[in-house]
């Protein structure tokens, strides 16, 4: 079946694919998550090669002729995904976002809410703020958007992951006060196993959480 869509994508996943192709999970604002093939993007001077980076925003002709993976026509970049894959702590943060996200929708089905949210978890990773909390507080937002929702404990001054989980369900990617790395991580890491228990599925990226604490 024929595809020819343009949208707003983020690149979630990536894995190589045949000599000079990667293959990409691509998260669209309005075509929900897609499969998209960049062709000879491990040549030297391949022009697609920003936007084939997990963690690149950009916009796109997504098309297709023949198989199920589409093809970018023309895609301009927004942001590429350098600076979140340079840094192993944000990374991680990111992969175990990325990866949660892509297990818990399904393909092609609009979610345009997880669009907006995934974009604020990228803008959030470029500040100064601590990675793993940034990561906590959108997979509080996805589980809710999932229809996990569960309110946690709040406290102004959080003392566990269950009150940290409860901070950032009200001050989101901003919080008041810079929170402890050690219970964001511990935060982050109660959230995965939140995620785990009502999807029934482990997350691999989560394994690595805490290879890269402060």
């Amino acid at each position: 079946m024929m595809r020819d869509f343009t949208d707003k994508c983020i690149v979630l996943r990536i894995s190589e694919y045949r000599d000079d192709d990667r293959l990409a999970d691509v998260l669209t604002a309005a075509n929900g998550l897609v499969g998209v093939q960049f062709r000879g993007v491990k040549k030297a001077k391949a022009k697609l090669k920003p936007f084939a980076q997990c963690f690149a925003v950009f916009d796109a002709r997504l098309t297709s002729t023949r198989g199920k993976f589409l093809t970018p026509v023309e895609p301009m970049l927004i942001q590429d995904g350098f600076g979140l894959c340079s840094d192993l702590k944000i990374f991680t943060a990111a992969s175990v976002a990325a990866e949660a996200t892509v297990r818990s929708i399904c393909d092609d089905e609009p979610h345009t809410d997880m669009f907006v949210e995934f974009l604020r978890l990228v803008r959030a990773l470029q500040s100064d703020g601590d990675p793993y909390y940034c990561a906590a507080a959108y997979m509080c937002a996805l589980l809710k958007m999932s229809g996990f929702y569960r309110e946690y404990t709040y406290s102004d001054d959080p003392k566990t992951p269950i009150q940290l989980l409860g901070y950032a369900q009200r001050y989101g990617y901003e919080p008041t006060a810079r929170p402890d790395p050690d219970l964001a991580r511990r935060a982050l890491k109660y959230a995965c196993g939140e995620f785990s228990r009502n999807f029934d599925i482990g997350l691999k990226s989560a394994d690595s959480i805490d290879l890269y604490a402060d």
